[in-house]
């Protein structure tokens, strides 16, 4: 009799630390998952806005057989005959850059500069810039004579810290991340597609200069306001499609 009652109670005791530790992994597992789904507030994510660090995401690199001659600087110049690429759909942040093909690479070579690319500024006075769209630029085949294997591409983004210098000749920049903050990611969703880069209007079409002042507007409510309000959302809705 003794010795069933002791093995019912190991049983139960065998039972009810599997049910603690049960329960324990499923605590875990909800903890887990609210950290992988945490919520990313407006105007604290890192190096964005006025807040600490530096952005964050996937760093971009040039493709294989490519290589920026110099450094990123400002471009106060506006469109050039120099410009193998002047567009985007910023504007509080041009850069310029001299892109140079390999003499080991021959055809066609295309660069891919997408969409959630940041430009960074090397001086804490400036502001990061956005892309919201993909600009695809063509590499010139290599010619003879000096300075003509490079391509000068001119970038117009988006600032993301409101409270900082535009760009001017003077600015220095880096290849940042291609973004992960999810803020971020959901606006660019929200302009897929849409007709906002400069190429696609007339020189000083009003038009262009209207939308770059919304976007940007809305892109500071995540960087350094509390969030898209339902006017940011309704105008980016409302953006024509290419």
């Amino acid at each position: 009799m003794i010795s069933i009652r002791f093995s019912k109670w190991i049983l139960s005791l065998v039972l009810y630390c599997c049910l603690v530790a049960s329960q324990g992994c499923k605590k875990e597992d909800a903890e887990r998952l609210d950290t992988d789904n945490a919520k990313e507030n407006p105007g604290q994510i890192p190096g964005l806005g006025e807040m600490p660090g530096e952005p964050e995401g996937t760093q971009f690199k040039l493709p294989a057989g490519v290589r920026l001659v110099g450094e990123i600087e400002g471009q106060e110049d506006g469109p050039t005959s120099r410009d193998c690429v002047f567009d985007g759909p910023g504007f509080n942040v041009i850069v310029k850059m001299k892109l140079k093909r390999d003499s080991s690479v021959s055809g066609p070579l295309t660069v891919e500069f997408p969409p959630g690319l940041i430009i960074t500024s090397a001086a804490e006075g400036f502001q990061h810039g956005l892309l919201v769209e993909r600009i695809l630029v063509t590499i010139p085949p290599i010619q003879p004579g000096p300075g003509s294997n490079e391509c000068q591409v001119s970038l117009l983004l988006f600032s993301l810290n409101s409270a900082k210098r535009t760009s001017d000749a003077t600015a220095r920049y880096t290849f940042g991340p291609v973004t992960s903050s999810k803020l971020l990611k959901d606006l660019i969703n929200r302009l897929k597609g849409k007709k906002i880069n400069y190429r696609e209007f007339e020189d000083g079409d009003p038009v262009w200069f209207e939308n770059q002042e919304k976007i940007q507007d809305a892109i500071w409510q995540l960087t350094d306001g509390k969030g898209l309000r339902e006017k940011d959302i309704q105008y980016l809705n409302a953006l024509p499609n290419r």
